[in-house]
């Protein structure tokens, strides 16, 4: 009998589902075609050696954690990406990534007055366990804690740096309209699934109040909250992941994820 071929050392297979909350939010929006790549790259990964967009990330995080809101913050690190930019010594991949952080920063700095973030008091967020949805494990990871409300009330958010789908990439209105109002579709579920988070938690950071949530997208230049319909969201949620467990032991590694003989 022959063997299944082997796949390639730097793919890891989940054998349980699990999914990150960008991942889901994706699926909850795309055609069924969609989804099932989604499944099969939230199955079948290859890690990666640097998490993308790490300095910009790490800088905005301080620079929003801080009451001051410290422009020195984001003008150290952008004096050190363009100087890492510019080393005769450095590889392509890493001029890139520098380049990517710096315009990633510069957006932030664009959009801050739009995005609404100045008053806010945000802390930095724990590393949370992944929550299990309807025998799917979900990995959500805010970026701060929200503050503020009424006393003892919770809130999370997100900054969505993500390029795709790229609103700005678009050549005619109604694509860069479209690509906009996904992006879009996608926070209003993130903020569905950090209550959901918060709410799991039990109380150990406070109560769960879900108009504390956000999604800010430094792409589109806006806070995203809950949406109208947040409840029929978390339904939505809940039958989305009932039905990728559902679906998860069928997915099958693409032949490019083989080990070549």
């Amino acid at each position: 009998m022959a063997l299944s071929p082997a796949l390639h050392p730097s793919v890891r297979e989940r054998r349980e589902p699990r999914m990150s909350a960008a991942a889901l939010a994706e699926y909850l929006i795309l055609r069924p075609d969609g989804q099932q790549n989604i499944l099969h790259d939230s199955k079948y990964s290859r890690p990666p050696i640097v998490t993308a967009n790490g300095e910009a990330m790490r800088a905005l995080r301080a620079y929003n954690q801080d009451p001051r809101r410290s422009q020195d913050t984001l003008l150290r690190v952008k004096d050190a990406l363009t100087t890492k930019s510019e080393a005769a010594d450095i590889t392509p991949k890493q001029r890139d990534e520098a380049l990517r952080c710096l315009e990633i920063i510069d957006l932030f700095e664009r959009n801050e007055n739009a995005l609404g973030m100045r008053s806010m008091a945000l802390s930095e967020a724990p590393t949370f366990e992944a929550i299990e949805i309807e025998s799917v494990m979900i990995s959500i990871r805010p970026d701060f804690i929200v503050g503020g409300g009424a006393p003892n009330r919770v809130g999370a958010g997100i900054l969505r740096v993500a390029k795709a789908p790229d609103p700005a990439g678009g050549k005619r209105p109604e694509t860069r309209e479209r690509r906009g109002e996904i992006r879009r579709e996608m926070a209003r579920y993130m903020v569905a699934m950090q209550q959901l988070l918060l709410e799991a938690q039990k109380g150990a950071l406070g109560v769960s109040d879900r108009d504390l949530c956000f999604v800010a997208d430094v792409r589109l230049g806006e806070r995203i909250g809950p949406a109208a319909d947040h409840a029929v969201r978390l339904r939505d949620i809940r039958g989305a992941c009932r039905q990728i467990a559902g679906l998860w032991e069928a997915v099958t590694p693409k032949p490019s994820l083989f080990k070549k003989p």
